[in-house]
């Protein structure tokens, strides 16, 4: 389905809250290319932080969900998604 509206300003500042997946971001026709990858970045680096204030590594969701990060960044710069 479609989404016809999105909250730009949270989308891109809590992309966790807003999207199920990184695989969501790259298929989002409401945001541009350089919008994407911005979310993406500012996902990584939230998880990063957060995951660094609370344990001494990356727990396995955070680490399933930075793999889908860099693989949704590895699409949108081949400009193909397989999905």
């Amino acid at each position: 389905m479609k989404r016809t509206s999105l909250d730009r300003h949270l989308a891109k500042q809590n992309p966790g809250r807003v999207f199920e997946s990184p695989f969501e971001i790259v298929g989002e026709t409401l945001f541009t290319k350089g919008e994407k990858l911005g979310t993406l970045n500012r996902w990584r680096k939230a998880i990063l932080e957060d995951e660094a204030m609370r344990t001494f590594g990356v727990t396995p969701e955070g680490a399933r969900v930075l793999g889908q990060i860099e693989e949704a960044k590895r699409h949108l710069s081949n400009a193909n998604p397989p999905w």
